[in-house]
């Protein structure tokens, strides 16, 4: 009876092995949205366009992205882990060009979130700005924000890249309610 459960455990170990190999990983979103301050009580959850704009260098809009968390499944509970991770979006319009800049938030951003009642993002958790000059695609280098992601929880807890405009940029990206690219996040680990 005990070399039965020798067995099952040495098998438990090489499947957890086996997830924990180096590998390429698509997250899922769960929501995107934006909101506005010029329309505070209002949610924008079917908006073809995700905005994020600041003016005289006070947030207006600001974008809000949500995953859902499968890092424990796919064999991830270190930050020691990601190797890598981007986040990619297209410009869709670019009413002022300027730098974009994504921060992690640990939790969900729910489709009926407002200006009002939005999460506060972890300033101290962020990417480099990304210059956003033109219409186009744009990639944003978020592995301090996924590597936090795993570090505060690996399993069943969302966590959400929020991004913020600086320098009074006035951008809009493609959601994933607009044909074409939608936003895209992508994480590689090491053994």
């Amino acid at each position: 009876m005990n070399l039965r459960y020798l067995y099952a455990l040495m098998g438990l170990l090489l499947l957890l092995a086996a997830t924990a190999t180096a590998g390429s990983f698509n997250a899922e979103m769960d929501v995107d949205t934006y909101v506005d301050a010029d329309n505070a009580n209002q949610t924008f959850e079917d908006s073809d366009l995700l905005w994020a704009a600041t003016l005289d260098k006070e947030p207006t809009k600001q974008v809000y992205l949500s995953f859902i968390n499968v890092l424990g499944a796919q064999g991830i509970y270190k930050p020691e882990q990601i190797a890598s991770a981007t986040l990619t979006l297209d410009a869709a319009q670019v009413d002022k060009p300027g730098k974009i800049k994504a921060y992690f938030l640990h939790g969900a951003a729910l489709d009926t979130m407002s200006w009002y009642d939005k999460l506060d993002y972890d300033a101290e958790v962020s990417s480099s700005p990304v210059d956003v000059e033109e219409v186009g695609s744009y990639t944003f280098d978020v592995t301090s924000i996924v590597k936090k992601a795993v570090e505060t929880c690996t399993e069943d807890c969302p966590y959400s890249i929020v991004l913020v405009a600086e320098d009074d940029a006035t951008v809009g990206f493609a959601s994933s309610e607009a044909s074409g690219n939608q936003p895209a996040l992508k994480y590689v680990t090491e053994e």
